[in-house]
């Protein structure tokens, strides 16, 4: 029982620091102890966008940030993190596609780098 109030409480809090510039926040749990916070907006009569920032939160623990568009497309800033809390994956996208350099750590501490432009990548991968 305490631990199913201390999991309340906690997503409590960060549902409190969650903010959505445009739109309602909502919460859903996602299991295994993800829950995953976003904005939905009204764009028009029974047009639900799901749009601006989002996260997915394993555990108190963020693994997953992106934000969108108006129209619900990648837009901005996107991370992800590990469970223990490193970046694993950094980048930017606009309207939908990745863009400029993004870096990839593996489970090894390796990071490479790929430059895109409009999604198409502009460096090799390796």
């Amino acid at each position: 029982m305490l631990g199913v109030l201390f999991l309340a409480l906690l997503h409590e809090l960060a549902a409190d620091e969650f903010e959505c510039p445009l739109g309602e926040p909502f919460a859903a749990s996602l299991g295994d102890g993800v829950t995953l916070q976003a904005c939905n907006w009204e764009k028009s009569p029974g047009d639900i966008v799901r749009t601006g920032p989002l996260q997915l939160v394993k555990n108190g623990i963020l693994i997953l940030q992106l934000k969108t568009d108006h129209e619900g497309r990648l837009h901005g800033e996107y991370t992800v993190w590990d469970d223990e809390g490193n970046v694993t994956t950094s980048g930017q996208y606009r309207g939908g596609l990745k863009e400029g350099e993004w870096r990839i750590t593996d489970e090894q501490g390796n990071t490479r780098v790929i430059v895109y432009n409009a999604g198409i990548t502009e460096t090799p991968e390796n």
